[in-house]
């Protein structure tokens, strides 16, 4: 005769059920997992180090990415060089990436191989379409928003471009939200209310965020702020 006891005890959190309120340069944030992108253009890098330190100071673990520029381009219904993009790419400036994988947490480092290379050549555009798939609570950009979000077609002689709202190169043309690619980041920021994705927020030392990274931010709930006083303190 045989008398055995068993006693288990589990918990589990999803992504987004413990969030905190922290401020960040002036800006509420709502998050406990953060991930970064730091626009480091030769113009932006002499900010990078102070807002690194503002960020760190509320989330410590928090991980930062660091590309060329803050440029989002979509050919068609595909953001270049973002999840599932295939065929061939416009021609766009590629830059290696400043990150250091050593301070990226365990999952950050996993993402950054994933990322790495879409990054470098499709910058923020592709940051921002992989991202939504990993398990971040909030997705932070600081930039100057000048790079703009550029627009391509497929044509027989390769991608032409659109439109162009850039502050380097504009061009008037058609960017309605009913290119897909932009109608699937307002769904899944938007799921960010009930825990099922990330909140966005950004922080512009120049021009204001483009009219889509807007409605993205409504969408999630985030939050935008203007940090041009690091710009009037000096370099």
């Amino acid at each position: 005769m045989g008398l055995g006891h068993a006693a288990g005890r589990g918990a589990g959190v999803g992504m987004g059920t413990a969030r905190e309120s922290r401020s960040v340069m002036g800006l509420r944030m709502r998050a406990t997992k953060v991930a970064v992108y730091l626009d480091c253009s030769g113009s932006m890098r002499p900010y990078l180090p102070k807002v690194e330190a503002e960020i760190r100071a509320q989330y410590p673990d928090a991980d930062v990415f660091r590309f060329d520029g803050a440029r989002i381009v979509g050919l068609d219904d595909r953001v270049v060089h973002g999840r599932g993009f295939t065929g061939d790419p416009p021609r766009l400036r590629e830059e290696r990436t400043l990150t250091d994988p050593e301070a990226l947490t365990p999952a950050g480092r996993a993402a950054f191989l994933s990322l790495r290379t879409a990054c470098e050549k499709g910058s923020l555009g592709a940051w921002i379409d992989r991202m939504l798939h990993e398990p971040y609570d909030a997705l932070v950009v600081f930039s100057d928003f000048q790079d703009g979000v550029r627009i391509y077609h497929r044509t027989p002689k390769g991608p032409r471009q659109v439109y162009s709202d850039s502050a380097y190169a504009p061009m008037k043309g058609d960017v309605c939200a009913s290119y897909r690619w932009q109608a699937v980041w307002l769904e899944a920021f938007g799921r960010a209310g009930r825990g099922r994705g990330p909140r966005l927020y950004l922080f512009t030392v120049q021009r204001e965020p483009q009219d889509l990274l807007r409605r993205c931010v409504e969408a999630s709930g985030g939050g935008s702020a203007s940090v041009a006083w690091l710009r009037r303190k000096g370099r």
